[in-house]
């Protein structure tokens, strides 16, 4: 978060981001109305948009959200989700002083890896690295000199999916740096909506999963249950009598953290049956068959439709637990926050929904 979010109280953001919310829409353009040196539309079949990968000399790239400036001052609008520009304390605060901020030059030819909430393994699969394949796509891979990316993406997830495309030479560039760029490539904003990818991300997922398989030397499993024990919120407080509903019935409990992305991805394509909290811990849905079914357990404090909409896209089954009754939702310090907090889930209600998952 740029130090002007921490230090300026949110209700002086508030009344100044209508007037920055303003300048921005008058000066934002669409990529192929730049001055663009390379601009390639790509159509997927099951896409209902046009893709592309754009190229600009002299650009300017800001904020870990990836905003595009043109030299004459326009704002790129399609390599970001569609909501991005609204008016809100957030958005004022990474331009506040914008002017002012320290410049990082970059020579060569340069291709943007960032985009909102990108810290997030789910949001790094979809928003992120879908733009690798329409890069790939677009013939123009073997011409990048350097990929810049967050300085917060030094987990070892964001090295590994790299490392899975053939990514080289990678540049992390704080949150509140202007890069100049000699020559920028960058891509249309792959998702409908954020998290929510088209099926050609899928079938690209799919496809990429196939080819690691091979190479992937760790034993699979028909059932899987996806634990969050090693994260820090949102965990099942009664897990362990719910693995030992589980165990019985032939499930594996699955760590992520214990593997690699590529074992990851080989994992979840293997598996018949996944259960997990809805979370990042199903982002890797995106590499299973249409064959695989999934049931998703969620408070209803925090409910969410991505996994859903990913099961529909590529055909799977998708069944659901949500917990609803507030005396199981347990917050961190008393105060109620949808992402600080940990959940007991009633075994008797769960065993219903877990009894039809078994039949299909």
């Amino acid at each position: 978060m740029p130090i002007f979010n921490k230090l300026l109280h949110s209700s002086i953001r508030n009344k100044l981001s209508k007037y920055i919310y303003d300048d921005l829409k008058n000066r934002e353009i669409e990529a192929k109305d730049s001055e663009y040196t390379n601009y390639i539309p790509i159509k997927y079949p099951s896409s209902e948009k046009i893709d592309y990968i754009c190229s600009i000399k002299n650009a300017v790239v800001y904020s870990d959200w990836g905003f595009i400036f043109s030299k004459d001052g326009k704002i790129i609008k399609d390599n970001l989700p569609n909501n991005i520009f609204e008016p809100n304390a957030e958005l004022s605060g990474r331009f506040l002083f914008y002017k002012f901020r320290r410049n990082v030059k970059i020579r060569g030819n340069v291709f943007l890896l960032k985009s909102q909430w990108q810290n997030y393994y789910g949001h790094w699969i979809h928003d992120i690295l879908s733009r690798l394949f329409i890069l790939k796509d677009s013939g123009l891979f073997d011409e990048i000199d350097t990929f810049i990316i967050s300085e917060g993406c030094k987990s070892k997830f964001y090295r590994e999916s790299l490392e899975l495309f053939g990514v080289k030479n990678v540049i992390n560039v704080p949150d509140d740096k202007k890069i100049e760029c000699e020559h920028l490539f960058f891509s249309s904003f792959p998702c409908l909506e954020v998290s929510k990818p088209f099926k050609w991300e899928c079938d690209k997922f799919l496809e990429l999963t196939k080819q690691l398989l091979p190479k992937c030397n760790i034993g699979f499993y028909d059932k899987i249950y996806i634990s969050r024990k090693k994260v820090k919120t949102r965990n099942i407080i009664n897990e362990k009598e719910l693995i030992n509903i589980l165990i019985p019935l032939g499930y594996k409990v699955i760590y992520p953290e214990d593997y690699s992305i590529s074992e990851q991805f080989c994992i979840f394509n293997k598996a018949k049956k996944i259960i997990s909290t809805l979370g990042s811990g199903l982002t890797n849905i995106v590499c299973c068959e249409a064959t695989t079914s999934i049931l998703g357990i969620v408070a209803s404090v925090r409910y969410e439709d991505h996994h859903k909409h990913i099961c529909s896209t590529i055909g799977m089954k998708y069944f659901e637990y949500i917990e609803d009754n507030p005396k199981n939702i347990h917050y961190f310090y008393n105060i109620k926050d949808r992402d600080r907090y940990n959940f007991t889930i009633d075994l008797s209600k769960f065993r219903k929904v877990l009894e039809d998952f078994e039949k299909c």
